[in-house]
């Protein structure tokens, strides 16, 4: 029986991409942390899909590194 997050793993994933200097639209990079992300996060798992924000300033995911992923998330 596979585990949860071995099931999670395997849905597709949406994400999206915030790009601009890091402390441009500071405020507006927040209130997406803080009000958006968790929606859609909640609103992606409804629909079996995985939600993944990737903001620059917090890094990329650690998985990513595990598979090479780095560069093409990034672009």
């Amino acid at each position: 029986m596979m585990d949860n997050q071995a099931q999670i793993r395997r849905r597709p994933v949406i994400r999206v991409f915030v790009s601009s200097t890091f402390t441009d639209l500071k405020p507006e990079r927040d209130a997406l942390q803080r009000d958006v992300f968790p929606k859609l996060e909640q609103l992606c798992a409804s629909r079996q899909f995985q939600f993944q924000a990737i903001d620059l300033r917090w890094s990329v995911p650690s998985e990513a590194s595990l598979d090479h992923r780095t560069m093409r998330i990034c672009f």
